[in-house]
């Protein structure tokens, strides 16, 4: 099913009243302060292993006004350090095309501008070693090619991620990426299924949605409700039309957004 990946993983997270949520390859941090008008009160933690990003987050006031707490990390299927390969960008330029594509798989395709050394973390044991009480999680991954290992690492707290935002690719687009057939494969082993992805047919990559099983069940009405919504909001390319006029008349972008997500979350 084509639908509106974003539009819908916000309307899960506000639904199964997340408690935790994980923006893991943040860039900065833009998602989190969705998901925090979402969940005004859910535990939101920015994951962004590049240190010039996460420099820039650490030093954005409007992350720390919304309680984000952003850390260095990449998360990967195991603790331990790994070499992470920082894309040649121009990060001291707010407007630099391309900023988050830096990973822990290389793009042989992109310049690097260096190769460092990052600590790596499982979400499972980050999580009930600093959240232990957290019930209903949700994790956003947009790591680069990194997605099927973050996957790999939540295999300890299963039963408390109700949804899932992925970014992947039909065919490897970096050295060593497991591709969307495996991740869903993956998923489908762990408990969970494929709601919909925003992928078309002449596109390699783009973004899924998965969720655990018995959330359809527990949500009833407003899970196909909102799975109408996000068919719908795809047809129409509403993401394409908010972009232009988020560049180009943000005022009424603001407004339509909060009345968009209000409406169908």
């Amino acid at each position: 099913m084509k639908t509106n990946t974003r539009l819908f993983f916000k309307f899960l997270i506000k639904r199964c009243l997340a408690d935790c949520i994980f923006d893991i390859g943040s860039c900065d941090g833009h998602e989190s302060t969705q998901f925090r008008a979402m969940r005004p009160d859910a535990r939101i933690i920015a994951f962004e292993a590049n240190p010039f990003l996460y420099q820039r987050m650490m030093e954005n006031p409007n992350l720390r006004d919304r309680r984000i707490e952003v850390l260095p990390f990449a998360i990967s299927d195991k603790n331990g350090v790994a070499h992470f390969h920082v894309t040649d960008v121009d990060y001291d330029n707010a407007q630099a095309k391309n900023p988050g594509t830096s990973s822990l798989l290389l793009h042989e395709g992109l310049m690097v501008k260096e190769v460092i050394e990052v600590s790596t973390r499982r979400i499972d044991e980050f999580l009930l070693s600093e959240f232990p009480r957290a019930r209903n999680v949700a994790l956003w991954i947009d790591a680069e090619g990194a997605e099927y290992e973050i996957l790999q690492g939540m295999t300890g707290i299963k039963d408390r991620v109700v949804a899932i935002h992925v970014e992947t690719s039909h065919t490897p687009m970096r050295v060593g990426q497991k591709v969307y057939s495996e991740v869903k494969a993956l998923m489908d082993g762990l408990g969970f299924f494929a709601v919909g992805d925003d992928i078309p047919p002449w596109r390699n990559w783009g973004d899924a949605v998965f969720i655990r099983k018995d959330v359809p069940a527990t949500l009833g009405f407003r899970y196909h409700l909102c799975r109408a919504a996000g068919c719908v909001s795809y047809g129409i390319r509403a993401n394409f039309i908010g972009g232009i006029l988020k560049n180009h008349c943000n005022p009424l972008y603001q407004v339509l957004s909060r009345l968009y997500t209000k409406l169908f979350s």
